[in-house]
């Protein structure tokens, strides 16, 4: 891809390819990944994520029905689909994920149907599950870096998003924002600022799986925080569980009344 309205251009084609070859409609599509987060290599990937409704037939098939597609158009970039009922279901579990593509700041499609959703699903996130997925999550990639002498620079950031992602619902009890910058400027200690700074600015620069040095003061607090994040979402309550009743109201609008009856 030689440019980033090239980029858009063919993402834009394959969505209408990917609706065209399974019969669904796109109603949400968005970049996930290091582009989303803001901070990509020289070499990063396109992760396009996206949520779709069938037509209503296809929910009363009582084969085999697909719940999610891939698709890889390019050896850059990757497609990765979910129904809209498999989305709302993870919604409904406060699935951090689920909330990420739902925040994302690069967004390539957006339907009324959609905006709808949008409004909704906020009233359905879980401080306790979201903080385990992200303790989970950090602490895997860490440990697998920790006995290295180098690390990628995309391995420190990864770690460091999702640490800060936690620290920010630890302080607002609610979705975190997507863009690293964001969580740096909410919840990064002014010591270690310096460091992630001097990261990001050599990551637009090399490529993704590039080995560099270690930060001894990054090291420090990425050790000193993950095990307080796991004990404090041991410490939450589960918190009482929301109805399902509006999910399933909003899923059945935006396959049968509004969506696919406007055909």
């Amino acid at each position: 891809m030689e440019n980033n309205n090239s980029a858009l251009e063919e993402i834009q084609a394959h969505l209408a390819e990917i609706e065209h070859k399974h019969d669904i409609r796109i109603i949400f599509a968005i970049e996930s990944g290091s582009r989303a987060w803001g901070f990509a290599s020289p070499d990063s990937d396109y992760d396009v994520r996206y949520i779709y409704v069938k037509h209503p037939e296809a929910y009363f098939n009582l084969g085999k029905s697909e719940d999610s597609f891939e698709y890889y158009p390019a050896p850059e970039m990757d497609m990765v689909g979910w129904d809209l009922g498999k989305y709302l279901k993870l919604i409904y579990k406060s699935n951090s994920v689920a909330f990420e593509w739902a925040n994302s700041p690069i967004v390539y499609r957006k339907t009324d149907e959609w905006e709808q959703i949008a409004d909704l699903i906020e009233d359905y996130f879980n401080p306790k599950a979201s903080i385990y997925h992200y303790y989970g999550e950090g602490a895997h990639i860490f440990k697998a870096n920790e006995n290295n002498s180098t690390i990628s620079y995309k391995s420190y950031l990864y770690i460091l998003r999702v640490i800060l992602a936690a620290r920010y619902i630890k302080r607002h009890s609610k979705v975190p924002p997507m863009p690293f910058g964001d969580l740096v400027e909410d919840n990064l200690p002014p010591e270690q600022k310096t460091s992630v700074t001097e990261i990001l600015e050599l990551k637009a620069k090399i490529k993704e799986k590039d080995q560099e040095k270690r930060y001894a003061d990054l090291d420090a607090f990425i050790s000193a925080e993950l095990p307080g994040l796991k004990a404090y979402a041991e410490s939450l309550t589960p918190g009482e569980q929301k109805d399902i009743a509006p999910l399933n109201k909003i899923f059945f609008s935006a396959v049968i009344k509004d969506f696919w009856g406007r055909k």
